[in-house]
């Protein structure tokens, strides 16, 4: 039974555009059509320039937009730019109103070679003309409305610039709550009751890892709108969900054996051959779990990094020997200051050897050079292999020096390792404007669950009593072996004492540093220092402190946290003659791990720079609303970068990082709510979980985290079913058609392209198709197959950006029908047939004539998805496989192919829709009843 598509009712008509430019035609009807109106192929070809082929097709059909006429009277490019493997110029016209930028106001003109609108994507705002407010607070004032509502305190605030015109853009300085100087400008801010006159402010939080973008009503004062731009991976968005059992009872019997990802297949075939060489966890491998710590030599690829990763200059040598180049400059901020700790940055001398090597039964915070190393090496292969992309110069990505003129360099990546500020966590700070630089903050994982890392041993044999002991981050770690010395009580450490040799047990105190506390100590001659908490733990939450101080001045013996009630019981024991001590790790603790190992987790935080940068094009930061994919994209590129088949399966579970988590390896349940599978019984999204109240048990998924692993669910889904059709390639710096993971990436890439601003499931879903038509359309209806199984098929309609008002469905579109005439007796292409439940039953279809002794999908074809009986509309949360389609075979007397199918006993009482899908994604659909 074909289903008549739900078409919203600016989108059921075709387009039929009218252009004013020369070389313009009437359009032609839009090839799809979906739910929300997945339309492409909009206009015929224009000689005109892409920005007036945009400008027109918007502005001669403003209502089917949306908005009117002169909603769209002063449009301005935001940005554009042309990818040289499809010819689409991706052009971003913003709406302005009295000379004023209305914020959000977008859309995406996605324009052929020829000058044909493929795509178009938008976000407009209506009724401009009722725009209110005025501008009687200046940016000062502004400054200090935004500063109350993050409880920030600005000290000498002033103005350093202001330019002439309508939006009055000033710089201010970073007045001690701002790491950077301080942008604000007037725009129009959409809010429920019309647009408001808002001064925009940017505030990078000094100390912290919030870049935080600020809406002002520039009349009242009142903060409309408070965004941060910094996306954090934060543990408690996953705990509870990562232990959640029905994913582990479902996943348990289908872990692949233990094996190791191979690096040798991964690596550019046009190396830079700079000597470089670097000591590593080697892509594909995701974290030590995969395999050895190994060294790779000239990985840099001639492509995205021609000069190598240590140049900035564009002339050929290296102008930095650290970890310190074009792409990307990576070390150590322990102390959280935002800047690379001194000498944090490890030095490969002229060779660029970078050889250090790590101990994974110590404490991570022993191997930094190792751990800033890898982070290098990870950032400048997710650069490298996404320029192949499309993440290149003229789309805004990230390089100190663009070489080939397009786009505005100044903006590596600043990445932070074993960063302070936090620990269970990763971040990524990406500021709206193309040539201002995105930062990653990398954690350490301290494993809480396994109890404190470290211990602090008074006395010898069965005496001896050991205090549980927390890190500091600004010295070195308590080893295995331990640091045995004579315990010295000091109660003024803030000032020059001598103790050679001793571990030194002093208080916490308001009267200096921590950082001068345990200088004193190492210049008196001391080992280690104990420092004992100056309040009572919470009895909640009895845990010591970790230690935080200034890695300005170094050193070199470690320190560690106990409690002030353990530090009276210890400094009770010294009192009573203990002579002997040892600060070390606690030796059933795995060690403290560090996220730099994870390469899962840096190429998400590097994919959130990626889709903020090419969402509604590289001079904005428009992903908002509960129902915004950024978590999903990043994962979908740290699966699918680091995919290898000899230890990854469609239907088995490849869980997200893992190694954080201390689990063992990929298979496990990861961070998400459940591990990525192709198999529905381990992932089983379809779009209407995503729900208030809509995923398993009647739980809610998080945002953005739990709703984005849907969408990377799908995507993971998409990237087998073309690696089915077209194969996989273990090297990503290929063409983009090599196979199937590389068609997918490709086409990911290109939809954030077309998708426009505040995307939802639908919006993004529309992008991707877009780009699968742009490169010759070949893998159209696989892609609409892979959406359709999860709910997000042709007459899905998304609404808005809130989480609670799509529809899902599980439709394709008449262009993806399969050939023939279909389902044969006793099944019907339109009737509602019975079938015996346990009861074998001869699938008869026709498929136009013999095409091969297998053209179904190798996965889940062909399947079924119950349906009501009465209505015969799908229910939710129950696509299974029907039968296994290698039973197939053809009777050429007949022209038909024919399988055998013995529904399952459990579907008794069921009404079914069985789907066959062919290889290259058409379908054909029955309804069955399925009695006893």
């Amino acid at each position: 039974m074909r289903r008549t598509p739900v078409l919203t009712a600016c989108l059921a008509l075709p387009l039929a555009l009218s252009l004013l430019t020369p070389g313009a035609s009437a359009t032609p009807d839009p090839v799809e059509e979906g739910g929300d109106g997945a339309s492409f192929f909009l206009t015929e070809p224009s000689s005109a320039a892409p920005e007036q082929v945009a400008m027109d097709v918007l502005r001669l059909k403003a209502g089917d937009y949306g908005v009117a006429a002169a909603d769209l009277a002063d449009l301005q490019v935001l940005s554009q730019h042309t990818s040289e493997h499809n010819g689409v110029t991706y052009v971003n016209l913003v709406q302005h109103h009295q000379g004023r930028e209305v914020l959000g106001g977008v859309a995406t003109v996605s324009v052929t070679k020829d000058g044909v609108v493929l795509h178009v994507a938008e976000s407009l705002v209506p009724n401009l003309r009722k725009a209110g407010g005025t501008a009687d607070l200046d940016a000062p004032d502004a400054l200090d409305a935004a500063a109350g509502e993050l409880n920030l305190a600005p000290q000498a605030a002033r103005v350093t610039s202001t330019a002439r015109g309508a939006d009055q853009e000033t710089v201010m300085t970073a007045s001690r709550i701002s790491g950077e100087e301080i942008p604000a400008r007037l725009v129009w801010q959409p809010t429920e009751d019309g647009l408001r006159l808002a001064w925009e402010l940017v505030i990078d939080e000094q100390g912290s890892d919030h870049l935080w973008q600020v809406m002002v009503d520039a009349e009242s004062g009142e903060t409309l709108d408070l965004q941060d731009w910094t996306d954090h991976h934060h543990a408690s968005d996953f705990a509870g969900l990562a232990r959640s059992p029905q994913a582990f009872d479902a996943a348990a019997s289908r872990l692949l054996p233990a094996s190791v990802a191979n690096p040798d297949e991964f690596g550019t075939p046009t190396p830079v051959d700079d000597g470089s060489s670097y000591r590593v966890v080697a892509f594909p491998r995701e974290s030590p779990n995969d395999g050895e710590h190994t060294l790779v030599s000239n990985p840099a690829d001639s492509v995205g990094s021609p000069f190598g990763w240590h140049d900035t200059d564009g002339v050929p040598g290296a102008e930095f020997t650290i970890t310190r180049g074009n792409n990307v400059s990576a070390g150590t901020d322990l102390d959280r200051n935002n800047q690379p700790d001194p000498g944090s940055q490890p030095d490969g001398g002229s060779s660029l050897t970078f050889d250090f090597d790590m101990d994974r039964s110590e404490h991570a915070l022993n191997y930094k050079d190792a751990a800033v190393t890898n982070l290098f090496y990870a950032n400048n292969v997710i650069h490298d292999v996404l320029y192949r992309y499309g993440f290149d110069e003229a789309s805004g990505n990230f390089q100190m020096t663009n070489y080939t003129g397009e786009g505005t360099g100044g903006d590596p990546v600043r990445a932070d390792a074993m960063d302070g500020a936090g620990v269970n966590n990763a971040n990524f700070s990406t500021p709206a404007r193309d040539g201002s630089a995105p930062a990653m903050q990398m954690y350490v994982w301290p494993g809480a669950q396994f109890g404190m890392p470290n211990g602090v041993t008074i006395g010898t044999g069965e005496s001896a009593v050991t205090y549980d002991a927390n890190f500091a981050f600004f010295t070195p770690a308590p080893t295995n072996a331990g640091l045995p010395g004579t315990p010295v009580v000091v109660e003024d450490s803030c000032s020059a004492f001598d103790a050679p040799g001793a571990i030194v047990v002093t208080a916490r105190t308001n009267a200096c540093s921590l950082n001068q506390q345990v200088s004193n100590a190492e210049a008196g001659g001391a080992l280690a220092v104990v420092i004992s908490h100056n309040e009572p733990m919470d009895p909640e939450s009895p845990v010591p402190p970790r230690l935080s101080g200034s890695m300005a001045t170094p050193v070199g013996i470690p320190a560690v946290s106990i409690s002030q009630e353990d530090g009276v019981a210890l400094r009770a024991q010294v009192a009573d003659g203990a002579t002997a001590a040892s600060v070390h790790k606690i030796s059933s603790h795995p060690g403290i791990r560090d996220g730099d190992y994870e390469n899962g987790i840096i190429i998400h935080e590097y994919g959130h720079g990626v889709s903020n940068r090419l969402t509604g094009g590289l001079n904005i930061n428009c992903l908002r609303g509960h129902e915004q994919m950024g978590e999903g994209w990043s994962d979908y590129l740290a699966l699918t970068m680091l995919m290898d088949p000899a230890v990854d399966h469609p239907e088995e579970a490849r869980g997200m990082g893992p190694y954080a988590l201390f689990q063992d390896d990929r298979h496990g349940n990861g961070i998400r709510p459940r591990p990525y599978s192709r198999n529905m019984d381990i992932q089983p999204f379809t779009y209407d979980r995503i729900h208030t109240g809509g995923w398993l048990d009647g739980a809610s998924l998080a945002t953005p985290h739990g709703v984005g692993h849907a969408w990377a669910a799908t995507l993971w889904d998409l990237n087998w079913d073309l690696i089915d059709k077209h194969g996989f390639s273990s090297n990503l710096y290929t063409d983009w058609d090599t196979a199937g993971n590389t068609r997918a990436l490709q086409y990911v890439m290109d939809g954030l392209k077309m998708q426009g601003c505040e995307p939802g499931f639908v919006a993004g879903r529309d992008g991707i198709l877009a780009a699968s038509e742009a490169l010759g359309g070949e893998d159209t209806c696989n892609v609409w197959a892979a959406f359709a199984r999860r709910g997000l098929g042709y007459s899905a309609v998304q609404g808005t950006t809130n989480r609670d008002d799509n529809t899902e469905a599980f439709d394709v579109p008449p262009t993806c029908e399969a050939p023939g005439s279909g389902f044969q007796s006793p099944l019907s292409n339109t009737a509602l047939t019975t079938v015996k439940a346990g009861s074998t039953t001869q699938i008869r279809f026709n498929l136009g004539g013999d095409l091969g002794a297998d053209p179904l999908r190798a996965a889940h074809s062909p399947m079924v998805q119950e349906i009501s009986c009465d209505t015969r509309e799908p229910l939710q949360y129950s696509v299974t496989v029907a039968a296994d389609g290698r039973n197939l075979s053809y009777a050429k007397g007949q022209q038909r192919y024919q399988l055998l199918w013995t529904p399952d006993t459990a579907l008794a009482g069921t009404c079914q829709e069985l789907i066959l899908t062919l290889d290259d994604g058409t379908q054909h659909r029955a309804d069955v009843r399925i009695v006893r």
